[in-house]
């Protein structure tokens, strides 16, 4: 009985079964899935704002390149560039330095944008970074200035010259002790293409602010290689410019020393030409041309005989046939020639008449290039105010009456207009005409 008892009292002590008491292990995925997905999350907004600072590279070199022109000034596109750059890196004081012995190619000099720094405090920014990178051993104590030399700025800009490793490599500083540089980050970085340098950027934030990164280090290279290949390219256009420029010279100095009663005429027809091309409303480009045909569009009178040429007195019928074939000559001489190419219908129309009466091709109106046009009539006022070999220049109220006869006929209209209408253009040109022949009575 008592060992029942004991039993059923032992079986009491036992719990009933049940799942929800029973004690179990169980493994939960969930907590790691969260974790991957957090950390996926985290790298593809990394991802995405990376993707979103390069895209911004892009574009800001893509706008760049759109806006570079050769005929630009280096200085503009230099300051074109730090307007652009400053947006995207966030700096105190941004600048660009052009190599000063580049002054004849790219004009030298220094742009910046921001907050305003003296040339003297930049240098010893920049020398006192390159000292922090390592660049500065074995250079030397630098020269102090003479008690006579008030610009300080000289001396520092001689300190900088000095030391040829200043546009070697990227310099970075973002933490230093230097006196001058002790709240500032400084980023030095050279404008080069290969082995040409041909100035160098230099980036300046407060040492509050973050530290430059690769990121905005990388822009800045990025934007640096298009800037250094615009401004070879503007070298190499400048120099093949200034040749060009020598061969035009050399062209209208042979054609000066074979006619000296038209000595000086070419330059003279080219800034009229000029002149009257902006009083129309044309553009740079225009009025560079005109410039380029006017110095060149008697050139095919090279071919010319001398007798015909320089005859003092009034031409025979195969005379003057002699002297209307010099824009065809001009024309053969300039053709092959590329940089010329452009002014070619100006060399050859523009003895072309409005009223199709003109030569080498008997052109009416409109036929006639736009160039032709404006260099006829700078052409031909030009012959009327100097002296010829068989008569006085003309004076400006018979210029003006010949002028007015011919407007619409074998001149331009608008063009006539253009020139007659300039007063002060006739009278400061009159002014510089050659007196060939004292000896001849002025026309009345």
């Amino acid at each position: 009985m008592s060992s029942r008892l004991n039993m059923t009292a032992s079986l009491g002590d036992v719990p009933h079964h049940s799942d929800s008491a029973v004690p179990c292990s169980v493994h939960d995925d969930s907590t790691g899935d969260v974790a991957s997905e957090l950390s996926l999350l985290s790298d593809i907004e990394s991802l995405s704002a990376s993707l979103g600072e390069k895209f911004e590279e892009i574009r800001m070199i893509h706008d760049l390149t759109a806006r570079l022109e050769l005929q630009d000034d280096p200085s503009e596109t230099c300051q074109e560039l730090l307007e652009q750059l400053i947006v995207c890196v966030t700096c105190e004081t941004l600048i660009i330095q052009l190599d000063p012995d580049d002054d004849d190619v790219l004009g030298g000099g220094i742009q910046g944008i921001g907050k305003p720094i003296e040339l003297s405090t930049l240098d010893n920014i920049v020398l006192a970074a390159m000292d922090e990178n390592g660049f500065g051993s074995g250079i030397g104590e630098q020269p102090s200035a003479p008690e006579d030399t008030p610009d300080t700025n000289a001396v520092a800009k001689r300190r900088v010259g000095d030391r040829p490793d200043w546009q070697k490599e990227t310099v970075i500083v973002n933490h230093s002790s230097h006196p001058d540089l002790a709240d500032r980050r400084v980023v030095l970085m050279p404008i080069a293409r290969g082995s040409v340098r041909l100035g160098r950027l230099i980036a300046i934030r407060n040492s509050s602010s973050n530290e430059f990164g690769t990121i905005e280090v990388d822009l800045m290279r990025s934007v640096l290689m298009v800037l250094a290949l615009h401004l070879m390219n503007k070298r190499q256009f400048n120099e093949m410019q200034s040749m060009l420029e020598g061969t035009v010279r050399s062209l209208a100095s042979a054609l000066d020393a074979k006619d000296a009663y038209t000595h000086g005429h070419s330059s003279r027809v080219a800034d009229l030409a000029v002149q009257l091309a902006l009083r129309l409303g044309l553009g740079d480009r225009s009025a560079e041309s005109l410039q380029l045909a006017g110095i060149l569009h008697d050139i095919g009178k090279i071919g010319i005989d001398d007798s015909v040429l320089k005859k003092p007195g009034s031409l025979t019928a195969e005379e003057f046939d002699q002297i209307k074939r010099h824009p065809v000559l001009g024309y053969e001489i300039l053709k092959d020639i590329r940089p010329f190419r452009h002014i070619l219908p100006a060399v050859r129309h523009h003895h072309e008449s409005w009223d199709g009466g003109g030569y080498p091709d008997g052109l009416a109106g409109d036929e006639i290039p736009r160039d032709a046009q404006i260099l006829a009539v700078a052409d031909a006022f030009d012959a009327m105010i100097s002296d010829r070999p068989y008569r006085r220049g003309m004076p400006l109220e018979k210029v003006r009456e010949i002028f007015q006869k011919g407007r619409g006929q074998q001149w331009a209209a608008d063009v006539v207009d253009a020139l007659l209408q300039s007063h002060d253009l006739m009278l400061a040109y009159a002014e510089q005409r050659p007196f060939a022949r004292p000896d001849l009575q002025p026309q009345a």
